[in-house]
């Protein structure tokens, strides 16, 4: 059982008292449930109200947010599954498109949203290979257009692998992010895109190791904002 009390008192925001409460049982050595429940306060950052793309009458974001889970563990083999829900005032949110704060784009704040969804997630090991993986759900919501959020995914996914050889320890990752919107209006369209990375580590004595990483090893090409270029295949060296 765990319960957080907090107060913030913000010269230019105000009070605000916030908490949360959550509690886990052990149903059996191998099950356990867990359900949560809080609030919580989130003012605008300096950048966020004046920056170029910011808005100096930003308020306050606040939430109100419940999550219920179920865990298994049995030796190397674990996996989860967690349903949240997430209700938001005043949501801090970067939206873009033409026309708003006479930028491309900026931070405004989203009266009332909603992030419901569920993830699903595991891990074993299968003879000398650790796997992993997660799926999740989400319905991101603006509750005042009943429109999605800009930007948020609906759906994402990970795969993870690595190993032991010759004393190197060789890994890999496949990602998958869905479809998301640029802008509140949903008029500008992000395509979903699939990631690969690979990353490969020695330790070379008690003090130091080799590292070494590809990401987006396929030379991907995707979007992540609108308007704005990301890294092709990248390589990584360190030691």
């Amino acid at each position: 059982l765990q319960a957080n009390a907090r107060h913030d008192d913000d010269s230019e925001f105000g009070g605000k008292s916030t908490g949360a409460l959550a509690y886990g049982y052990a149903i059996s050595p191998n099950w356990r449930a867990t359900a949560s429940t809080g609030t919580a306060f989130r003012v605008p950052t300096l950048y966020q109200r004046f920056s170029i793309y910011g808005s100096p009458s930003l308020m306050a974001e606040t939430s109100n947010n419940q999550e219920v889970g179920l865990r298994w563990l049995s030796g190397p083999s674990r996996a989860s599954l967690v349903a949240y829900h997430n209700e938001l005032s005043n949501l801090i949110n970067y939206v873009g498109g033409a026309g708003n704060c006479g930028q491309s784009g900026c931070y405004v704040n989203t009266g009332h949203a909603r992030m419901t969804g569920v993830t699903l997630a595991g891990a074993t090991q299968w003879g000398r290979v650790n796997l992993g993986g997660s799926v999740d759900w989400m319905d991101p919501r603006n509750l005042d257009t009943d429109k999605w959020l800009a930007r948020r995914a609906r759906q994402q996914a990970s795969l993870t692998a690595d190993f032991l050889l010759e004393g190197w320890r060789l890994g890999g990752e496949m990602q998958y992010v869905g479809e998301r919107y640029d802008n509140a209006s949903n008029s500008i369209r992000l395509a979903p895109y699939n990631l690969i990375h690979l990353n490969a580590s020695r330790q070379l004595d008690r003090d130091w190791r080799l590292l070494a990483r590809v990401n987006n090893l396929t030379d991907k090409d995707y979007v992540l904002a609108n308007g704005y270029a990301t890294p092709g295949r990248t390589f990584y060296i360190g030691l």
